[in-house]
């Protein structure tokens, strides 16, 4: 099993506090991993105001379904799994009104994970060209693959999916960026997670 890092033992352990009926507690996930949840869902709607709308939404639901959490897995990827139910549900009840490749990011968007596997010139075309070429949930699994730097087990968790099924649909939404003329994203990236 991959280690979860410091920042994700701190928010599991907040869920867990927050599961037994502390309101601080949850502020304080909220606070901690609300930014990353945003940078996400302003990714994937690409209007920061029907994001926010979003994110909303996602921490209700988290909040009113914490005693159904599973303190035994990431509380990120949990919150992740249902901020993408929310970036479906946007999708579904509305057309897009502005295009994806249109907004740009915030300029933090991408640092951390990606950092080392992206060359900084390239990552607001990866992720455009990603969000013109890859479904819904192979942008999800790259975004919380590379942007949040996630365990493929948390992904897996998120998406419903096993890791193997993770790890394949990484590598061939990796294989399809550059078959499509954006080799920024090495398929080989995705095997240095510590394996179980």
């Amino acid at each position: 099993m991959a280690a979860r890092s410091e920042e994700g033992r701190r928010a599991d352990e907040l869920a867990a506090q927050a599961a037994g009926g502390c309101s601080a507690s949850f502020e304080s996930l909220v606070a901690l991993v609300g930014p990353r949840l945003l940078r996400f869902l302003v990714r994937r709607i690409g209007d920061a105001h029907a994001a926010e709308d979003a994110l909303q939404e996602t921490l209700l639901r988290a909040y009113r379904g914490l005693g159904g959490y599973d303190p035994s897995r990431s509380v990120t990827a949990w919150l992740f799994a249902i901020a993408t139910r929310q970036v479906v549900q946007h999708w579904r009840s509305r057309r897009p009104v502005v295009p994806l490749e249109a907004v740009d990011p915030p300029a933090d968007a991408t640092a951390g994970a990606l950092d080392g596997l992206v060359n900084a010139e390239h990552r607001q075309g990866v992720w455009r060209a990603a969000a013109a070429e890859l479904n819904d949930e192979q942008y999800a699994a790259l975004w919380m693959r590379y942007a949040e730097g996630l365990a493929v087990r948390d992904i897996a968790d998120s998406l419903g999916k096993t890791a193997g099924s993770v790890k394949v649909m990484l590598h061939r939404a990796c294989r399809k960026l550059m078959q499509c003329g954006s080799p920024a994203i090495e398929p080989a990236a995705q095997t240095q997670e510590v394996q179980p």
